[in-house]
C-alpha cells in the first residue's frame, strides 16, 4: 500500500477541487454537447501525445525526466486494474483541481503554471515540466470550450494510461 503514496498529492488535490467546486461550483458558461466534448477530447489527445512524442526525440532533458518517471512508475509494479484505476483516479482528481477549482480563480495560465509546477523534473529535465504547463493550458482552453470537465479528463485519463501502457511494455 505504501507504494501508492506517491500518487496522494494528485488525490489530496481532487479531494481540495472537490470540496471548493462544492461551494463555488463550476460556472464556464453554457455546455458543450456530448459530440464536440468528444471531439476535443480526441484532438486534445492527439495534440498532447503528438507533443509528448516531438519532446522525446527533440529534447534530451524530455528523455531524461521521461526516464526517471519510467523507473519511478516501474519500480510500483502495479498490474493492469491497479494503472487503469490510478490513471482514472488522478485525472479526476487533478482536473477537478486545476481546472475545476483553479481555473475560474486564476485563469488558464496561471493554473497552467501550477499544474506544470505539480509535475516536476530535477533541472536537467526542465522541459517535462514545460510540457505539462502547455498541456495545462490546452487542458484549460478545452474546458473553457466545452463549458465543462469532460474533454479535459477524459485526455488528462488517456494520456496517463499511455504513460502506464508506456512503462508496461519497456518493463
Amino acid at each position: 500500500m505504501s507504494r501508492y503514496l506517491v500518487f496522494l498529492p494528485s488525490l489530496l488535490g481532487g479531494v481540495i477541487g472537490g470540496v471548493w467546486l462544492m461551494f463555488r461550483p463550476l460556472d464556464l458558461g453554457p455546455s458543450a454537447g456530448p459530440g464536440l466534448t468528444l471531439v476535443v477530447a480526441v484532438v486534445l489527445i492527439a495534440a498532447l501525445l503528438a507533443g509528448a512524442w516531438l519532446c522525446e526525440r527533440l529534447l534530451p532533458s524530455f528523455r531524461y525526466a521521461s526516464c526517471l518517471l519510467e523507473q519511478a512508475l516501474a519500480d510500483l509494479q502495479l498490474s493492469v486494474p491497479a494503472m487503469i484505476v490510478l490513471a482514472a483516479l488522478t485525472a479526476v482528481a487533478e482536473e477537478l483541481l486545476f481546472r475545476g477549482a483553479l481555473l475560474s480563480w486564476l485563469g488558464v495560465w496561471g493554473q497552467a503554471v501550477l499544474f506544470g509546477l505539480a509535475h516536476p523534473a530535477p533541472r536537467q529535465g526542465w522541459s517535462y515540466t514545460a510540457y505539462t504547463l502547455v498541456a495545462g493550458v490546452l487542458l484549460g482552453y478545452a474546458t473553457l470550450l466545452t463549458g465543462q470537465l469532460w474533454a479535459a479528463i477524459l485526455a488528462h485519463f488517456v494520456i496517463n494510461l499511455q504513460g502506464f501502457a508506456e512503462v508496461r511494455k519497456r518493463s
